[in-house]
């Protein structure tokens, strides 16, 4: 292994520097690192002591290029066709991952904040960014010639940056929670691929050996991500809104008198205004009539939690569909009598959806809305199934036992008999009728033992890190043993 390109995510920054360097030991690799912009090269640079990285590039100059039109609008188009034939995929999927150029395929996320990038976003010039990101790649894979690329990363530079190092048979490696308590893997691909899972699943033996009934019963989300919804709870205050508003202005600040220019520079006007939109309808959202929980096991229903948008879960992971509004219209439309669709708001969309959203889905005459404080789990437990785009929720549903009806199709745990991905809407009504019509309890024990084997397959491709302190805000660099454990997981997953 003679070279490694690491995409330096910053909510991993305490991993990164001591990685590479276990790489350089193990292997002699030369390290290669990708930063946003200049400032990170120069804290990298701070934190590298030793001297392990051995080049540095930026991708902020994307931002200032945004303008320049290097050819004609046929040649441009006609570019953008050829590499989308190249590389399998459409520039509309790339816009898709991107906030500021695709935020106008986020119908129900029209509240996030605006750029200045996304002010100014025009189709030719958006087409011809991807092209000239693109060229970038394809020049710097040639030049550094990767054995293995650390990170994945959203928007046009990061989803380019994918799919070329895809084509060209570049390893990729990226750091990823694996949807179940503190277990992380190495994800293949932008779409959090575990390529091993299924073939896991196919040979374990030793199920109750890696998983136990209690464990399946007492399944509850750890602390942190509690933490992070009660932190997000207290914009209904005045005060704390106000203090984050001020965090926000120091941080622009901050970048402005740094010069400090990245692709996603938002404006403070706009943050300023979706802090203030979260207060007020955290406001609304505590006086909202919402269903009792409590009453949900009397009723049939399917329960959908909404995604937050616009959102990695989406742009990046289900390119192919994504329209929450539509999915929702689609089930009810669907539903056989008697049958309810209860859908639940995430959190951290609160602020940035469109006017009348909500009143929108109370309109409907079967749809429940579940209040955004509700415990998903709960609601999923009592459901007839659950439908998701790509949700930690789903992996839940499955370890679960729960049906899952899964609109996006690179979850990895599409290939379970009792996971249904929709592909056409013809799909639904006969796909609703089976799975409200009943259910059997030798379906139901079929299931149970499915969802401890998934679990069990999936904690076997993972490492669990309740021991690390892994979801700090600010923290100390990696220590000796945390570095052995994920270059080790990682070495394994190579197949190394």
């Amino acid at each position: 292994m003679k070279n490694v390109v690491i995409l330096g995510q910053s909510n991993y920054s305490w991993l990164w520097i001591l990685l590479a360097k276990k790489f350089k030991e193990e292997h002699g690799a030369k390290i290669h690192f990708i930063s946003s912009a200049p400032a990170g090269v120069a804290y990298w640079k701070k934190r590298d002591k030793n001297g392990t990285i051995d080049s540095f590039v930026t991708t902020n100059h994307f931002f200032t290029e945004y303008d320049n039109l290097n050819d004609s609008y046929e040649n441009i188009y006609a570019k953008a066709r050829e590499y989308e034939d190249k590389y399998k995929t459409l520039a509309v999927d790339v816009l898709q991952a991107d906030r500021h150029l695709g935020r106008g395929f986020s119908a129900a996320g029209v509240g996030h904040p605006r750029s200045a990038l996304s002010d100014k976003a025009d189709y030719i010039k958006s087409i011809n960014i991807i092209n000239k990101a693109i060229i970038f790649w394809e020049d710097y894979f040639e030049k550094i010639k990767p054995d293995l690329m650390i990170g994945v990363a959203g928007g046009v530079i990061g989803k380019t940056c994918a799919m070329v190092a895809r084509h060209r048979g570049i390893p990729i490696r990226a750091f990823a929670p694996s949807g179940y308590q503190s277990y992380f893997y190495w994800r293949t691909d932008e779409y959090h691929s575990i390529p091993d899972i299924e073939k896991n699943f196919c040979s374990i033996t030793n199920v109750r050996e890696l998983v136990t009934e209690d464990e399946i019963w007492n399944l509850k989300r750890l602390p942190w991500s509690d933490k992070n919804y009660k932190r997000i709870q207290q914009y209904s205050s005045m005060v704390f809104t106000f203090k984050q508003i001020c965090g926000q202005i120091k941080r622009y600040l901050y970048k402005k008198i740094n010069h400090i220019v990245t692709m996603g520079n938002y404006k403070l006007s706009d943050v300023i205004k979706c802090a203030w939109r979260m207060h007020t309808e955290m406001r609304y959202m505590e006086k909202f009539n919402a269903v009792d929980i409590d009453k949900l096991s009397a009723l049939s229903y399917v329960f959908f939690p909404l995604h937050l948008e616009p959102e990695t879960a989406l742009g990046v992971l289900s390119p192919e569909f994504n329209e929450q509004m539509a999915l929702i219209e689609l089930l009810a439309k669907n539903l056989p009598a008697g049958n309810f669709l209860v859908v639940k708001e995430h959190i951290g969309a609160i602020g940035r959806r469109p006017a009348e959203f909500y009143q929108t889905l109370k309109d409907i005459p079967n749809v429940l809305i579940a209040h955004p404080y509700a415990y998903a789990l709960d609601i999923a437990r009592k459901a007839r199934c659950v439908a998701v785009i790509s949700s930690t929720l789903g992996t839940e549903a499955v370890i679960l036992g729960i049906p899952v009806i899964s609109f996006g199709i690179h979850t990895n745990f599409k290939f379970l008999p009792y996971v249904y991905v929709v592909e056409s809407w013809k799909e639904l009504r006969p796909l609703l009728a089976k799975l409200l019509g009943g259910d059997t309890e030798e379906a139901k024990k079929q299931r149970k033992e499915d969802g401890m084997k998934y679990l069990a397959a999936l904690k076997a491709v993972s490492v669990d890190l309740h021991w690390s302190d892994y979801s700090s805000a600010k923290r100390e660099p990696a220590t000796e043993r945390e570095v052995e454990v994920l270059y080790s997981s990682l070495i394994k997953s190579l197949g190394v």
